[in-house]
This record gives structure tokens, C-alpha cells and sequence, in this order.
């Protein structure tokens, strides 16, 4: 089961409304969000990974080379020269990584701190047993979608012959009958962090409390 399947983790963002900081290397617990993201997939089966870098490309690929993953595992990084056009240029680009074997990918996002390694697995179990026709699994919790999500090889050539910026939204709004939703009864797939609001009530609500490698700093004026 799992070891079909491919994943693209999206770290390209800038982090503009977090002070322009990378959020791929927030820390839980001593572990930056990238490492702990990789570790959770590789815990979960997962033995090809790419992450898709952007803004602060030069510090995580620093991050990456630290992170020593096991030889069964494949971890490979691409850069997107320009991260703001939108999430589904960044999409494709990791997607063109994995190989076309691949029966199933899987796609999750960096500043998701309270994942865990059960919850990728539920995905994979819950996408084995999905219903005839679906394409795309999407995780979601009181109503909200969230990430991981996975789809097949057939959805990975649609958006690979696509241009547009938006990633799967727009084919998701056009192909109802092929998304199947894995409701879940915890907001860990929905809960992401885009501001520094967000990691305040992060520790409040659910008692996780990330810092930050460096302090705020503005934004990077020769960033597009």
C-alpha cells in the first residue's frame, strides 16, 4: 500500500504575514516543521519524497542536507523561481519529480505542526478502500478541507498538461463525483499556521508552541 505511493511537500511560501520567515523551519519540540513532515511520511511508508522550495530556497536546502534519511527512502527537492504565481505551478514541478509508476501521490503542506504519522495512514487505508471512479481523496473536518490529500496517476497527467495557478481547486469544483472526502473527528489536517497570531493560538488551543529560527524581520524587498 504505501510503498506506492510518492509525496510532494509544498515549502515554497515566503512567510510574508509571519514576518517573512520561513515556515519550514518553525520548530516543534527542538525539530523544524520540514524534518518533522519528512519524518512523519517516512514513519508512514512513504519512500519518495520531493519537497518544492521557493522563497528562503537557499536556508531550507540547507535543512535538508541535515536531514539524514534512511537509505530506503528517496528525498528530493526543486525549486520554483517564481513561488507567487500560485500553488499550482509549484504542484506541477513536484509532480514532475515522482516517477510515472507511480500509482498514487500524495500532497501535503510544510506549516502543518500537528500532523501525524496515524494520519497520513488513514489517508493511504482510506485510499485503498475508496469508491470506483474517485480520483482525489481530500481529508476534511467540520466541513473544512485540509491536507494530506492523495490522488491517482490519471489526475497527476491532468494537472502535468495544465497551466493553471490554482493547483486542483479548480478541478475539483469541475469533477465532483470523482473527489471522495475522508471526514475525521480532530483538526490536525486543518490546521496549518500563517501568521503570528496563528502560533499564539496554536499553543493556547492545543498546547504546541513553535519558535522561530531567527527573529521577524520585514520582507524581502528584491523578493517578486
Amino acid at each position: 500500500m504505501q510503498q506506492g505511493f510518492g509525496a510532494v511537500l509544498m515549502a515554497a511560501g515566503a512567510g510574508r504575514r509571519m514576518g517573512y520567515q520561513p515556515k519550514a523551519l518553525l520548530r516543534r519540540g527542538g525539530e523544524t516543521l520540514l524534518a518533522r513532515q519528512i519524518r512523519l511520511l517516512v514513519q508512514a511508508g512513504v519512500r519518495h519524497i520531493v519537497v518544492v522550495l521557493g522563497h528562503h530556497a537557499a536556508h531550507i536546502t540547507e535543512e535538508l542536507r541535515r536531514i539524514a534519511a534512511p537509505e530506503c527512502v528517496r528525498l528530493d527537492w526543486v525549486t520554483n523561481p517564481v513561488p507567487d504565481a500560485g500553488p499550482g505551478g509549484s504542484l506541477r514541478l513536484g509532480l514532475a519529480v515522482l516517477p510515472d509508476a507511480a500509482p498514487a501521490l500524495m500532497v501535503l503542506l510544510v506549516d502543518q505542526p500537528l500532523l501525524e504519522a496515524e494520519d497520513i495512514a488513514a489517508l493511504l487505508t482510506a485510499w485503498d478502500r475508496r469508491a470506483n471512479g474517485v480520483q482525489l481523496l481530500v481529508p476534511q473536518h467540520a466541513g473544512e478541507p485540509g491536507h494530506p490529500i492523495a490522488l491517482d496517476a490519471q489526475l497527476r497527467r491532468e494537472v502535468l498538461a495544465g497551466t493553471g495557478a490554482e493547483g486542483l481547486s479548480a478541478w475539483r469544483r469541475a469533477h465532483p463525483q470523482q473527489v471522495q472526502r475522508l471526514e475525521l473527528s480532530h483538526a490536525r489536517c486543518t490546521t496549518d499556521v500563517d501568521t503570528l497570531e496563528d502560533l499564539q493560538r496554536l499553543g493556547e488551543r492545543f498546547g504546541v508552541w513553535l519558535t522561530q529560527p531567527t527573529p521577524p524581520r520585514p520582507a524581502d524587498p528584491a523578493a517578486p
